[in-house]
């Protein structure tokens, strides 16, 4: 009985899989099609896709942008996160429960609910849309990543280090700068990736707040929409590389983060 159980729970996890990779690895695949025609079997293979990716000049702009949205976005949540988390974490505040709450919440509700009400916001305030106002509308949902990111370390971090630090003399900024940043910088390195990965790929939101300019996802999404082009599966190919080599160090991060810690209690 317990043998057909693991088997079924096995062959359950290998459906699941399937059904979420599946597609991935077809797109992959179909990279590397000479045919325009997206049919199996592929009859010949070929590098053109990715060669004329590189003669596209539309393609390399809305790369830049992406970049240039995603990066400081990035920073700038990896400074609110760290420090709304070391606030949370280490001072007892009225309501602190519901503040964290309100910071959570733009990372929780559908994009088109934050996408739409920044959209009012900024007209309002008669700020017009461009990456400025797409970089802000990125931070409120990373922000909330890296700040429980770093909660979840700082719970786990021996406050006594901090302790002994200032009754030698040091200043709780040194104090923080000297020992707290370091022992948590791996919670902060995992942040910073994980929110660089949702920003980079990210097309409800910026879609409400971006001007005249393209992010990347935004320009696949228009090449999608006025017809379909095989070179669409190349730059796929590209953001899902790019994606899973940024996940893969923020979870190796988070791996070493958790063996050290392990090491430490034994």
């Amino acid at each position: 009985m317990k043998y057909l159980k693991y088997v079924g729970a096995l062959l359950f996890a290998f459906i699941v899989y399937t059904f979420l990779y599946l597609p991935i690895l077809v797109t992959i695949l179909f990279s590397f099609n000479e045919s325009k025609v997206q049919v199996l079997p592929i009859k010949k293979l070929t590098f053109d896709w990715y060669r004329g990716l590189f003669s596209n000049t539309e393609l390399w702009v809305a790369a830049k942008n992406s970049l240039l949205v995603s990066l400081p976005a990035t920073l700038c949540a990896i400074v609110f996160g760290t420090l709304a988390a070391y606030l949370f974490q280490r001072y007892r505040i009225r309501g602190g429960s519901f503040l964290q709450f309100l910071i959570l919440l733009p990372y929780i509700l559908p994009g088109i609910i934050i996408g739409t009400s920044l959209n009012l916001l900024f007209k309002f305030l008669q700020v017009d849309a461009s990456l400025m106002t797409v970089i802000i509308g990125h931070i409120t949902f990373i922000t909330p990543v890296v700040m429980f990111l770093v909660m979840d370390r700082l719970k786990r971090f021996d406050r006594n280090l901090e302790f002994a630090s200032m009754d030698l003399g040091a200043s709780p900024m040194r104090t923080f700068l000297l020992i707290t940043l370091p022992n948590i910088r791996s919670a902060v390195l995992a942040g910073a990736l994980l929110g660089l990965t949702i920003s980079f790929d990210e097309v409800i939101v910026s879609f409400f707040l971006i001007g005249t300019d393209n992010t990347l996802p935004m320009l696949i999404w228009s090449m999608i929409r006025h017809g379909y082009s095989p070179q669409i599966n190349a730059v796929y190919t590209l953001i899902v590389l790019f994606s899973l080599g940024l996940i893969a160090i923020a979870g190796s991060r988070l791996f070493a983060q958790r063996n050290s810690k392990a090491i430490t209690e034994e």
